[in-house]
């Protein structure tokens, strides 16, 4: 239970805690009681700020299971960020670092503003904290996401041409893995929102799925196309699910039992099946369940959807986020260059 019981708002008194009888260690655990996070994005939290306390006992000689929350300052923070943040950022190495750095400092900023708003630590203010990591910062664009959508085509190409099985419950997890690759290809969810859909959550009839507490609390609504839709619906028929009361049912079943959906999918389950196909199809790029998402923007764009729209459908926070994919595309920059200098023909005996 957190600080008040998951039920206060954000600024409220924390009732019956003292800051100065709190531990460091002890209030890290009540940041994480009230926090309502997918778990993928609670464990990214987690390691962020587990770094940082090791940060405090071997940097700055603080203990955070002695030491009381109030001792904590902004220049610890500063420090930390410090450390982690590269000097320039020009190599891949460089920026694998950067976006290590981001997701730390974003875990630890979150931990000192939830500090500031319960009154545990008011001199961790967001404000004065944003502006001091800010100027730390040098400047950087993420690169967009390393995705080959000719990747992705061939594993849903192969799923396409996966034969029917004999075995009935093989049978179904063959239509069970098609309905799911090509639901991740068309509609761009992340896989945790993926494994919490329900059947009343997807409309066959509309093309639309409605992802409720997706990443950052909010909600909204994807589309997928027609062969998306004969697939979930073999998938379902297959499943034997009842004409009325299926609604509750999980869209996609961890176990694959005629007439017995069971319990929904685990993300684990989805990243093995998805690395299993990747593997089967021969590719040999590193493809996960969050590639389809990336393959998604990075087609929308390359189709002309508007920015906003593309921002809508992947649910992001910010239009910098969605900008990462606006832009021309490796494939299109190297079609209009050819169209200037002619087809690039490799060297006899090369590739």
């Amino acid at each position: 239970m957190g600080v008040a019981g998951g039920s206060a708002v954000a600024g409220d008194e924390v009732p019956h805690i003292s800051a100065d009888s709190l531990t460091i260690a002890g209030a890290v655990e009540l940041f994480f009681g009230d926090l309502r996070l997918a778990p993928r994005s609670k464990k990214t939290y987690r390691h962020g700020v587990a770094k940082f306390l090791r940060h405090l006992a071997q940097h700055e000689g603080i203990d955070p299971a002695a030491a009381p929350v109030t001792a904590l300052r902004a220049e610890h923070v500063t420090a930390f960020a410090a450390l982690l943040v590269p000097a320039d950022v020009r190599s891949p190495e460089e920026v694998s670092r950067m976006r290590t750095a981001q997701n730390n400092i974003s875990a630890v900023r979150k931990f000192c503003s939830y500090l500031a708003s319960y009154d545990l630590n008011p001199n961790l203010a967001g404000d004065r904290l944003r502006n001091r990591i800010a100027a730390m910062m040098p400047r950087f664009t993420p690169p967009p996401p390393d995705v080959r959508l000719a990747d992705l085509e061939r594993i849903v190409a192969m799923v396409d041409r996966l034969p029917r099985e004999e075995k009935p419950h093989l049978e179904l997890r063959r239509l069970k893995v098609r309905a799911m690759i090509k639901f991740l290809f068309r509609s761009g969810v992340r896989v945790s929102e993926l494994c919490a859909l329900r059947r009343r959550d997807l409309d066959l009839t509309e093309g639309t799925a409605n992802v409720y507490r997706a990443k950052g609390g909010k909600s909204r609504t994807v589309h997928f196309d027609a062969e998306t839709a004969e697939a979930l619906a073999r998938y379902w028929s297959g499943r034997g699910d009842p004409v009325r009361s299926s609604g509750a049912l999980p869209a996609f079943s961890g176990r694959d039992k005629l007439g017995a959906p069971g319990s929904a999918i685990s993300p684990r389950t989805v990243e093995h099946i998805v690395g299993e196909l990747a593997e089967r199809a021969g590719v040999e790029s590193a493809v996960t369940p969050h590639s389809f998402r990336h393959g998604l923007a990075t087609e929308l764009v390359r189709r002309r959807v508007r920015e906003s729209t593309v921002q809508t459908i992947l649910g992001h926070a910010s239009p910098a986020t969605t900008r990462i994919y606006v832009h021309k595309t490796a494939v299109e920059v190297a079609e209009e260059y050819q169209d200037a200098f002619g087809p690039y023909r490799p060297p006899g005996g090369a590739g």
